[in-house]
């Protein structure tokens, strides 16, 4: 929190039918020579072309199970460009959740309702759970990160370490200073791709409490 001050049916065979219809007296010679052409008729019907008895399955079954696939597969696509946010190449440092640019409605649709909403350094600030928060411009998006959460990585900084730590991992010396209007808190500010970052900490040489990211460009 922020530091401030205040988806078959098989026909008789050649003998049983002759029987039958004998049987009944109403059989002939012509009638039962055409039933065993529909019969085999119908059995070439169903077995492969490779002589192997085993049935083929119709085109319209075929495309029936392509469409299918490609409907899954769309849907699956479709959700997937619903949950997961694109992450701006110059973002991929920073590890927070939600990228800058995110609707403070999807901020409350992820997180749920902040655990704070308040003016802070000058912008509205929405923190949720604590230590995940985010600036806001006056649509209401997400222009900048407060990182409050020891999980979030920023260029392979983090919450706890010291300023001499982020200097060496950064490869340069940040602008320290001390501010006394509104955090009183040290800070070592970097910039570092499109991004001012700022540091705080409670002593010059003590571990950093929580980190503040704006777009410089």
């Amino acid at each position: 929190m922020p530091k401030r001050k205040n988806v078959y049916q098989k026909s008789l065979s050649i003998g049983v039918l002759s029987s039958a219809l004998l049987m009944a007296g109403c059989g002939t010679g012509d009638s039962i020579a055409e039933n065993p052409a529909t019969s085999e008729k119908a059995d070439l019907a169903t077995t492969a072309s490779d002589g192997s008895g085993e049935t083929e399955a119709s085109e319209d079954d075929v495309e029936t199970e392509e469409d299918q696939e490609k409907e899954e597969a769309e849907a699956e696509t479709a959700a997937t460009g619903e949950d997961e946010q694109v992450v701006p190449a110059d973002q991929m440092g920073i590890s927070m959740p939600l990228p800058l640019g995110t609707p403070l409605a999807d901020l409350i649709e992820h997180y749920g309702q902040p655990t704070y909403d308040d003016y802070f350094l000058g912008s509205r600030l929405v923190v949720f759970n604590k230590e995940d928060g985010y600036f806001l411009d006056d649509q209401n998006v997400a222009k900048g990160f407060y990182i409050g959460n020891a999980d979030i990585s920023v260029f392979d900084t983090r919450i706890g370490m010291t300023f001499g730590e982020i200097d060496e991992i950064l490869g340069a010396k940040g602008e320290v200073g001390y501010d006394e209007s509104e955090t009183q808190y040290y800070l070592n500010i970097h910039y570092v791709e499109n991004y001012k970052i700022t540091y705080s900490a409670e002593t010059e040489d003590g571990p950093v409490v929580e980190i503040v990211i704006i777009r410089s460009k």
